[in-house]
């Protein structure tokens, strides 16, 4: 399953693999147009080369000198266990690293027993937790992980 950077004409299947994992709660189509134009570099997909996406990655820039955020990683149902999430992660985080991010922050619903085991054996830490961070009854766990220098 090779890991590369989205082109245009993938954005619909992008679109596509949010839908299929997040239901209703789904980013809207455009923004990964936006990420695609903003964070092009950060932007990755798991070829599945069956004329579908395996799933996506998307990271983002942000205020704090040096840290990076992973805005937004799905996986197909069907790929799920195959290793698809850590090979779009650490795909994600060498990105990170090679442009000088110290740290990489992301936030996980802490209900998501297998998303937080990935990020903890990616070496991620929990640093904090808001009840409501998407808004009420929203909680989201924050985690870091150091990447040093």
């Amino acid at each position: 399953m090779p890991i590369r950077h989205p082109l245009l004409a993938d954005l619909p299947a992008v679109f596509a693999v949010e839908q299929a994992v997040f239901g209703s709660h789904v980013y809207p189509d455009f923004f990964f147009r936006q990420a695609f134009d903003l964070w092009r570099g950060l932007f990755l997909v798991a070829d599945g080369g069956d004329g579908e996406l395996d799933g996506y990655i998307v990271g983002a820039t942000s205020e704090e000198a040096g840290v990076l955020w992973i805005v937004s990683l799905a996986v197909r149902e069907r790929c799920r266990g195959q290793g698809v999430g850590r090979a779009l992660s650490a795909a994600l985080i060498a990105a990170m690293r090679a442009r000088g991010a110290t740290a990489v922050q992301l936030t996980v619903d802490p209900g998501n027993a297998g998303a937080v085991a990935l990020y903890k054996t990616l070496g991620f830490e929990a640093v904090g937790e808001e009840a409501d961070y998407f808004g009420e009854g929203e909680p989201r766990l924050v985690m870091r992980l150091a990447l040093g220098g």
